[in-house]
């Protein structure tokens, strides 16, 4: 069966980095270029914890879903890819935290662990498990050997979230979510970045608290903002 790949304005080559990865060993020297790229810090504390939770859940533009209990199988891919971006880019990850396949060279990351991200982050167990296709990257699933195997080189679109509006109800947390365009951010002349002042389209994500201190939130829906049932009463943080 032919591949269809999702195609994005934004997809940029990562050839200029190869050789870079390949002594990290791990494709998350993209991530590592969001945590360079500063947003204004001109937001409450409780707002920059937010966006840099959403880094990793909205840099690769997963489709809409209402609830997250009842996606359907043919976006779980989309929510696993998550998951293994989460693990690649997480606290004190080296190029040796990970088996490599000697032949390939590729990371393998067992399904296990996969499993155990995907539920700190949307509190639940996937569905499935298959390979996942991204913009112009794979990360092939191994049944046998029940692993990901996660290549050295690819490349991507990437977004990065600015919060507008903080709307709290209960334990749910309502996000209007400005995705903004890796390639949009230009550079100023004193070497810091400057964000777009227009963002390439806006979302609005649920959040649900939950009393894990390693995960205090998890991900319950992705919605376009004309599409959701949203109303006002919480406490709002411009």
């Amino acid at each position: 069966m032919e591949k269809h790949r999702r195609t994005h304005k934004w997809a940029f080559p990562l050839g200029v980095l190869l050789s870079a990865l390949a002594m990290v060993g791990v494709v998350t020297l993209v991530m590592w270029l969001v945590d360079g790229i500063k947003l204004r810090i001109d937001n409450p504390r409780e707002k920059q914890e937010y966006q840099a939770f959403l880094a990793k859940i909205i840099v690769h533009d997963p489709d809409p879903f209402d609830d997250v209990r009842t996606v359907p199988a043919a976006r779980i891919p989309q929510l696993l890819d998550i998951s293994i971006w989460s693990i690649l880019r997480g606290d004190g990850v080296t190029p040796t935290s990970f088996p490599r396949d000697d032949d390939t060279g590729e990371l393998l990351i067992a399904q296990a662990l996969v499993e155990a991200e995907y539920q700190k982050i949307f509190g639940e167990t996937p569905q499935l498990h298959e390979s996942i296709e991204g913009s112009d990257y794979d990360f092939p699933y191994d049944a046998e050997a029940k692993v990901y195997r996660v290549p050295v080189t690819g490349s991507m679109a990437i977004y990065l979230p600015r919060i507008t509006e903080i709307n709290k109800i209960g334990g749910r947390i309502e996000l209007t979510v400005d995705y903004l365009a890796y390639n949009d951010f230009t550079l100023n002349a004193n070497g810091t970045y400057r964000e777009p002042d227009q963002p390439a389209k806006v979302m609005v994500i649920t959040l649900y608290t939950q009393a894990d201190p390693d995960a205090p939130y998890r991900v319950g829906a992705i919605r376009h903002p004309l599409s959701q049932d949203y109303v006002g009463g919480g406490a709002r943080l411009g």
